[in-house]
């Protein structure tokens, strides 16, 4: 279907005829020279390396002005599917068509294009659920129904682009990025434009938002994989340091494979459809009479033994690494989530840009909580449609900011505290209930000399808190002891070099039982 008998098995008229009106003759519903000469465009202009980091700037600057922000306000209950289906349509519009809808500006009514898009894509998948494409015709012919709101949402779709079109062929295009003038430049029809336009927009949205929403909803099922993601950006990148250019993101192996893995399990496009152009026969011998639908499943090959395994069924990144954790592909035609062959995604690039680039930033920032968290054997419900959309969508219940790491020195008065004790290794534990905290210290890799002790603590934010450092074993005039330190740390203040600075107390009882305060400094690490 894919490959070797591809021209047999075009998307077919019956297809074509459902998206028609909403998708026009553009490159997901057209077949022969109008599909091979989209593909050849696009394939020119989506492979540019000055492409990828146009997309990477856009992605960014939407997460670091909108998404964060979004996220960063508590004690609030966001349908994260939905988020991520606005930040998804403000990047492919800013790609596509170089405007800025706004659609994560929850204070700003929803954009006329997106809302107008969604109800056109639902109405249009839903032509494809009736008894007999009789029905949606005939009320198409008479304007009823949801044939009438469909008519109507492509008028505003029409309306908008092609508004869109010609200001942009007013103010000139020649020096502009976006899809929309680098197709202008050689396409001077302005419905095939806006055809094929729509047609990126419809991919480039809801495919990246679905496959968003499924990894979230697995890793917040899989707290081990999050940490894996962390440490790797951590490795690669430097703690508490930002992507700051695209290539960076080739080196994180261990990301790739989780969002790889997440799309294996649960594929934006669940199945996919073509149509038999003459007699045929399958490789395992079935035959197929002219104008037969033949479907794959993406989703049900996902969960099959003979293809993945006896542990199909478990999220596995894993799977994915190979040769001292390199992430390793698969032959697409047993992982077709992009398509395979002729037909291959053209944007596959890009989505998985963008799907690491807001999953990397995400964890990174937040612990990001869901209002019902999933039992291990639960699994979502999609509603019907293009592409796969969760029924009840995936509300979070307020994102806890992730901390920043702090250096903490102890340093003791002369003639106080700490003097002669030797620390080969300790751990730390938090004592108290602050939300905002990290109960994840790291071990002491460094002995206590001339009053001097160093170690790493996670702290979210200079409030108030407390700490207790507990050492596995130290002598003390020669005697292994356990003791038990506390370090209160409060207030916060800025010096002129930027450096965030933290006053702290070490509490500790001696072996006397008295208790013991040194002065602490904490600088937060640059």
């Amino acid at each position: 279907m894919l490959k070797t008998k591809f021209h047999n098995f075009p998307k077919g008229k019956p297809f074509s005829i459902i998206l028609g009106d909403f998708l026009g003759r553009g490159i997901f519903n057209v077949d022969g020279d109008s599909w091979k000469f989209q593909k050849n465009m696009a394939s020119m202009e989506l492979g540019k390396t000055s492409t990828c980091c146009y997309v990477f700037d856009i992605i960014n600057c939407e997460i670091k002005t909108r998404l964060v922000p979004l996220l960063s306000k508590q004690d609030q209950v966001l349908d994260l599917q939905d988020v991520f289906k606005r930040f998804s349509f403000d990047v492919i519009c800013w790609f596509s068509f170089g405007i800025d809808p706004s659609c994560l500006e929850l204070s700003l009514p929803m954009s006329k294009l997106a809302m107008a898009f969604d109800l056109a894509s639902k109405l249009s998948a839903e032509r494809a659920m009736n008894v007999s494409p009789l029905v949606w015709k005939i009320k198409r012919a008479l304007n009823l129904g949801s044939e009438k709101e469909l008519k109507r949402a492509i008028e505003r779709i029409n309306l908008l682009a092609k508004e869109v079109i010609r200001q942009r062929r007013k103010t000139g295009f020649l020096n502009s990025n976006d899809l929309l003038s680098r197709f202008m430049s050689i396409i001077n029809d302005e419905t095939y434009l806006r055809d094929i336009i729509i047609s990126f927009l419809l991919a480039g949205r809801d495919t990246v938002a679905s496959g968003l929403t499924s990894l979230f909803w697995l890793l917040s099922k899989h707290s081990n994989v999050v940490s894996a993601i962390k440490q790797e950006a951590d490795r690669i990148i430097g703690e508490n340091k930002e992507l700051t250019c695209f290539d960076q993101m080739k080196e994180l192996h261990y990301l790739q494979a989780t969002v790889y893995e997440s799309m294996r399990l649960y594929p934006p496009i669940q199945f996919d459809s073509k149509f038999c152009q003459n007699d045929d026969v399958l490789p395992d011998g079935s035959v197929l009479k002219k104008g037969t639908r033949v479907t794959y499943h993406p989703y049900a090959m996902g969960r099959i033994e003979e293809i993945w395994g006896e542990d199909c069924l478990e999220f596995k990144p894993e799977r994915w690494l190979k040769h001292n954790g390199v992430f390793s592909p698969e032959n697409p035609f047993k992982y077709p989530i992009f398509q395979a062959g002729f037909r291959v995604c053209l944007g596959k690039e890009m989505a998985l840009l963008e799907m690491k680039t807001v999953t990397l930033s995400l964890i990174r920032r937040f612990r990001i909580q869901l209002l019902t968290p999933p039992s291990p054997d639960q699994h979502p419900r999609f509603l019907p449609g293009l592409t796969a959309t969760f029924s009840d969508g995936l509300p979070v219940l307020g994102t806890i900011p992730e901390p920043s790491l702090y250096s903490l020195v102890a340093r003791k008065k002369p003639g106080r505290g700490i003097d002669g004790l030797n620390y080969p290794y300790m751990h730390t534990y938090l004592n108290g209930t602050n939300p905002n905290i990290s109960a994840v210290f790291h071990r002491i890799v460094t002995n206590v000399e001339e009053g001097d002790l160093e170690y790493n603590v996670k702290v979210a934010s200079p409030k108030e808190l407390s700490v207790v450092v507990i050492p596995k074993m130290f002598k003390f005039n020669g005697i292994n002891q356990n003791k038990t330190f506390r370090v209160l740390v409060k207030g916060g203040e800025s010096m002129m070099n930027g450096t965030e600075v933290v006053s702290a107390t070490l509490e500790w009882n001696s072996n006397k039982g008295h208790s013991v305060k040194s002065p602490i400094v904490v600088f937060k690490q640059q």
